[in-house]
């Protein structure tokens, strides 16, 4: 059942990507093994319409494929949009456009205002998630399972549902990673539970 799942979801959002800005949008974190994800399935079910409804909204603005680099993010019903735009015209038409999202509880528009950024700097933001990853997985008061990792252009975005000892916790291991330029704290925090 969960391979079909998995199937259906990849084939839904392959076709939704056909049409996007040359694939220059991406929808990531909404993917995740149901196994190894800490939110319900019914959360990660809606955190994938979430970022597909996010995807629609940003397609209708039929911004040029040359114009921007997107990547949406969504985790327990908050939006996170990091990449690159050309303007402050169009970051603040997208996020317009975003904050119609009636399922969205905060959206954070992280976008930059430059060039999209080429294949050799995604390269390296690859590398440096895996590398926080790494350290966020060999940490014993982190849960990796609770905590998403972008990285965009250097900057590395944490995102999830944590203690705030444990965002505190992570981000500190994130700030010592060699190639981190900055990191963004995207927590909702919550209280901590008694061990």
């Amino acid at each position: 059942m969960k391979k079909f799942i998995s199937t259906l979801f990849f084939i839904s959002i392959f076709s939704l990507l056909q049409g996007c800005a040359g694939g220059l949008i991406v929808v990531a974190g909404t993917a995740v093994a149901v196994s190894s994800d800490e939110r319900s399935l019914t959360q990660q079910v809606d955190d994938s319409s979430l970022s597909i409804a996010a995807l629609d909204k940003i397609n209708e603005l039929n911004i040029s494929n040359e114009d921007i680099r997107i990547n949406l993010v969504s985790n327990s019903g908050y939006l996170l949009v990091v990449g690159q735009v050309n303007d402050q015209e169009t970051k603040d038409k997208i996020e317009q456009k975003l904050n119609t999202l009636k399922q969205a509880k905060g959206i954070y528009n992280q976008l930059r205002i430059s060039k999209p950024i080429g294949f050799a700097q995604q390269s390296k933001d690859s590398w440096i998630t895996t590398k926080v990853k790494s350290q966020l997985t060999s940490h014993d008061e982190v849960n990796p399972f609770k905590i998403k990792v972008i990285s965009e252009n250097g900057e590395v975005f944490l995102i999830g549902m944590v203690s705030e000892k444990m965002a505190n916790d992570a981000t500190n291991i994130t700030r010592k990673i060699e190639g981190v330029k900055q990191v963004n704290r995207v927590f909702q925090l919550i209280e901590e539970q008694a061990k």
